[in-house]
């Protein structure tokens, strides 16, 4: 780059996705609003229309679609596949920063208007910045209801957690160069030998994950001063039960357990707001919103949504999940 910070950057978001419907026209505003420039989205086996959803985002030219590259080598690794194939697609050429995230995260940038220009602005030149994660609970939610996923699950784990607690997962956002070996979910892999500048959050070095190709994640206290990855893994507890259902969209047939409801279902804070963004975000919505088909494909996943939860509470694994959470650890 010939100066720092860059002018108008190309920011790729790539993702997997299966049967986040509901989800998605929320997600993809939000990113738009600050600043992602190209969206690659990946699915496979859905059956609640996200595909359709996607099918029709591409048409009106706002992301890539493309079935998961896993399922022409038989491989059940979705994701891994998936990050090795991006790459070579030409949003990927044209891309001068890469970031992969889930449907249930959300980059949230503290500075300015929360666009990413801002962040740029206060980091100093890069090559990859980890984005702490901050889980939101369910927030007493029982039940699937229609609506933003950042209005309706505003409480979340506390920023200043203790020392035993305070390692969590980062998504990092990752300068393409010739240093860079390879994206990966939680962080990239820079070739041997190469001088790279790694930070937090807070723009402080960040050196841990340099020396240590293994982890995935630090010890965040102090590291959301700039921007967090506000996660909502469970939403509702109807939600999270078609989760289980559905399975992991990294690897198949590996489902969430009651450990991962206990560990992330966390409301204790309120500090992580997402009020900076509201105006561009809000028009990105409303843009969205306004296609008429791509509103009739929403309001259907929804509908799926709700009924599959209905279904599922009928099956006696689903119904002592549900009554387990709701004796054992419920918020």
């Amino acid at each position: 780059m010939a100066h720092w910070p860059p002018n108008d950057p190309r920011i790729l978001i790539a993702t997997c996705m299966k049967d986040e419907g509901p989800f998605i026209l929320e997600w993809l505003a939000w990113h738009q609003a600050i600043g992602i420039t190209d969206f690659v989205v990946y699915t496979n086996d859905c059956t609640d229309g996200t595909d359709a959803i996607l099918e029709r985002l591409a048409a009106i030219g706002l992301v890539r679609h493309l079935p998961n590259p896993a399922l022409a080598t038989g491989s059940t690794y979705f994701q891994p596949v998936a990050l090795a194939y991006t790459p070579h697609l030409p949003e990927w050429g044209l891309a001068d920063f890469f970031l992969s995230i889930d449907v249930d995260e959300f980059v949230n940038i503290r500075a300015g208007s929360g666009h990413i220009g801002d962040l740029l602005d206060v980091l100093p030149e890069f090559d990859a910045v980890s984005l702490s994660e901050l889980n939101h609970g369910a927030n007493g939610h029982m039940t699937f209801a229609p609506g933003l996923m950042t209005a309706q699950f505003p409480r979340h784990q506390t920023e200043r957690p203790g020392r035993h607690k305070a390692l969590r997962g980062v998504k990092t956002l990752v300068r393409i160069s010739q240093r860079l070996e390879k994206p990966r979910n939680h962080r990239p892999d820079f070739r041997d030998g190469a001088a790279i500048t790694w930070l937090d959050g807070a723009g402080r070095a960040l050196e841990v994950l340099a020396a240590d190709a293994s982890l995935n994640g630090i010890d965040v206290r102090g590291s959301y001063d700039h921007v967090v990855l506000d996660h909502f893994p469970l939403r509702s507890l109807e939600s999270y039960l078609i989760k289980m259902a559905r399975g992991d969209v990294v690897v198949k047939d590996h489902r969430v357990s009651r450990r991962y409801w206990r560990l992330r279902n966390r409301n204790e804070a309120l500090t992580s707001t997402f009020e900076r963004q509201q105006p561009a975000f809000r028009a990105a919505h409303d843009a969205l919103m306004s296609d008429a088909p791509l509103r009739a494909l929403h309001e259907r996943a929804c509908s799926i949504h709700i009924n599959r939860a209905a279904e599922l509470l009928r099956q006696p694994e689903y119904a002592e999940r549900r009554a387990w959470i709701l004796d054992n650890a419920w918020d």
